[in-house]
């Protein structure tokens, strides 16, 4: 056997580990929640970039240390989020603006707890700037919980149109402390939050930072192996999904800077579908798998790190 087909072998062989693994979370979540799988209740909502348009959150002061509540309105009802600003260095310091991931636990910050913000953010970061988690609405419990609160379309929709909204009010009201720079960084479902702002609102970041995230999530739900913890009806309607959740048009039409990062093995959000969403961008991509890149968090901080310096702004500075 050549070199070169010794290498081929080898690559077959991390993808189909990388992926099988993904099929096999698939397969067991979709077991445990084969009583309340997405969507179940009701595909009743309003469309995703309407809600987006018109949903707005509050927010308070930038006290560190302590959780925030918000509240947010919209014509998929209203619903609580929530933020902590973890570090604040000063108000003339950039600013990231991190939104974690679907089921995690960011009201957690135990070192077994699914938290990638203080997983990413530890110690081993040590970049001047502050630093800013934005919990999305039904994370304040266990993961049974926000599983049922999701049989219902609205609701999905709802957290994601609450969460986008409190992301633009804490931009700007970062930007109104006199931070130079404001990044949005996400991971999942955090890394959809960061292109939705991208899409519809943009003006208040400076550079977006989605992390196994894209623009097309009827994907996602019709099609990868995620299909599996979704309902019967909501799999089998491509076209409604499409219509509810997609805003792939705007996002493309953004000249926003923004830098993605993708699992090239991830059989939830697969590369090959989204990449044509980050068109003329340059995309950091890992040999990782939907679970296997969970854990690479030092890869993730690496792609963060890499992505807030240099300022955006500097080459607007140095062009005048």
């Amino acid at each position: 056997m050549s070199a070169g087909e010794c290498a081929r072998e080898r690559f077959g062989l991390r993808r189909w580990a990388h992926e099988s693994i993904d099929r096999v979370g698939a397969l067991v979540g979709g077991l445990v929640y084969r009583r309340s799988k997405l969507f179940s209740q009701s595909l009743e909502a309003p469309a995703l970039d309407e809600a987006i348009r018109q949903t707005t959150a509050s927010v308070g002061s930038l006290q560190p240390g302590v959780w925030h509540e918000s509240t947010a309105k919209g014509p998929a009802g209203t619903l609580k989020a929530a933020y902590y600003v973890h570090r604040w260095l000063g108000d003339s310091c950039p600013t990231i603006l991190y939104i974690h991931g679907s089921g995690e636990q960011p009201y957690k910050f135990g070192r077994f707890n699914d938290n990638s913000f203080a997983k990413i953010f530890d110690k081993h970061f040590d970049e001047p700037v502050n630093l800013v988690l934005i919990a999305a609405p039904f994370h304040e419990g266990a993961q049974g919980a926000y599983i049922q609160a999701l049989g219902h379309m609205k609701n999905y929709v709802g957290m994601l149109a609450a969460t986008t909204a409190l992301l633009h009010s804490l931009a700007e009201q970062v930007r109104a402390h006199g931070s130079p720079a404001v990044y949005a960084a996400g991971f999942s479902l955090g890394g959809w939050v960061a292109n939705l702002h991208r899409a519809f609102f943009g003006h208040s970041v400076d550079r977006y930072i989605p992390m196994c995230a894209g623009a097309r999530l009827d994907s996602i739900f019709a099609a990868s192996a995620y299909k599996r913890l979704v309902c019967p009806e909501a799999v089998g309607s491509p076209e409604l999904l499409r219509r509810l959740l997609n805003f792939d048009e705007q996002f493309r039409a953004s000249s926003i800077d923004c830098r993605p990062l993708l699992f090239r093995f991830d059989r939830f959000l697969e590369t090959e579908v989204h990449m044509p969403s980050y068109e003329g961008m340059e995309v950091a991509i890992l040999e990782k798998g939907h679970f296997t890149g969970q854990q690479a968090i030092r890869e993730m901080r690496e792609h963060i790190v890499g992505s807030v310096t240099p300022n955006p702004l500097d080459s607007r500075t140095a062009g005048g």
